[in-house]
C-alpha cells in the first residue's frame, strides 16, 4: 500500500509539473504586471532626484503604496504557485472544494485569458466542507481545466466555428453531497468512446498532445474521497463533468 501511495504522489507531481509547464507563459505574464509597475514606481523617483525636482509628499506616499501593494501581488501569485507544487499527503481533513478551485483559478486565469477562453465561476457560498486534500482538490481541478482548455483549441484547430469561448465552473450543495461542475464549449467526446475517457492513458487527443493520465488520476482521487465522477458530452458540444463528494457537517466559512 505504501509503495502504491507513492507510485500516486509521483504520478501527481509530474502531471502537476507538466500542465503548469503548459501555463508558464501565462503565469510569466502575470508576473510581469507588478513588476512593471514597480519599475514604473522606481524610475519615476530615480528621475525626479535625478533632475533635482522636488517630490510631493502626496505623490511619494502614492507611489510608495503602488509598489506594496504590486509586492504583495507577486508575492500571492508566488504563494500560489508553492502551495500547488508541494507534494501532497494523503491525510484527510475537512476543506473548502471551493478554495482549491479559487486557487487554481488564479494560476490558470491568466493564460486562459491570453487564449480568448473566458472562465465563468458559479461558486455557491458557504457549503459545507468535503474530507479530502487540498492539493489532490486542486490537481482534480487543474486536469479538468486544462482538459477543457484543450478541448476548445481543438474545435477551433478544427475549423469549427466556437463563437465566445467559455469554461464555466459552479459548485453546489444537495442531498448531503457538495458538487463541482466544470463544463466547456469545446469539441465533444464522441459517444462511443466516453466509457474509456477514465482509463489510463486512453486519449483522444493528437499524439504527442496527451498522455492520458489526467483524467484517470482524477478519478482515483475523486473515489478515494468517496466521490464520483460523471462525464455528459455531445461530439461537437462540448463536456460537462460532473464531481459530487459526501458532505460533512459543518460549512465553509
Amino acid at each position: 500500500i505504501t509503495e502504491m501511495l507513492e507510485r500516486e504522489s509521483q504520478l501527481l507531481q509530474a502531471s502537476k509539473m507538466t500542465t503548469l509547464g503548459k501555463m508558464s507563459a501565462g503565469i510569466a505574464h502575470e508576473l510581469n504586471q507588478p513588476l512593471n509597475a514597480i519599475n514604473m514606481g522606481s524610475e519615476y523617483l530615480t528621475m525626479m532626484v535625478e533632475k533635482g525636482k522636488k517630490i510631493s509628499r502626496e505623490n511619494l506616499v502614492e507611489v510608495a503604496r503602488q509598489i506594496s501593494e504590486q509586492v504583495d501581488r507577486a508575492s500571492e501569485i508566488m504563494n500560489r504557485l508553492r502551495e500547488f507544487g508541494r507534494k501532497p499527503d494523503f491525510a484527510r481533513k475537512k476543506v473548502d472544494l471551493n478554495r482549491a478551485i479559487r486557487i487554481v483559478h488564479g494560476i490558470v486565469a491568466q493564460q486562459l485569458k491570453l487564449q480568448n477562453i473566458i472562465v465563468n465561476l458559479e461558486l455557491e457560498e458557504n457549503i459545507p466542507f468535503i474530507l479530502a486534500h487540498n492539493t489532490r482538490l486542486e490537481q482534480v481541478t487543474f486536469n479538468l481545466i486544462t482538459n477543457a482548455q484543450d478541448a476548445i483549441r481543438q474545435k477551433s484547430k478544427d475549423g469549427f466555428d466556437t463563437g465566445e469561448s467559455t469554461i464555466t465552473i459552479r459548485t453546489f450543495a444537495e442531498n448531503g453531497r457538495v458538487a463541482v461542475t466544470v463544463s466547456d464549449n469545446g469539441v465533444g467526446i464522441p459517444e462511443n468512446v466516453q466509457h474509456k475517457v477514465f482509463e489510463p492513458f486512453f486519449t483522444t487527443k493528437e499524439m504527442g498532445k496527451g498522455t492520458g493520465l489526467g483524467l484517470s488520476i482524477s478519478y482515483r482521487i475523486v473515489q478515494d474521497f468517496g466521490g464520483n465522477i460523471q462525464i455528459f458530452s455531445k461530439e461537437g458540444e462540448g463536456a460537462r463533468f460532473v464531481i459530487d463528494f459526501p458532505a460533512t457537517d459543518k460549512h465553509s466559512a
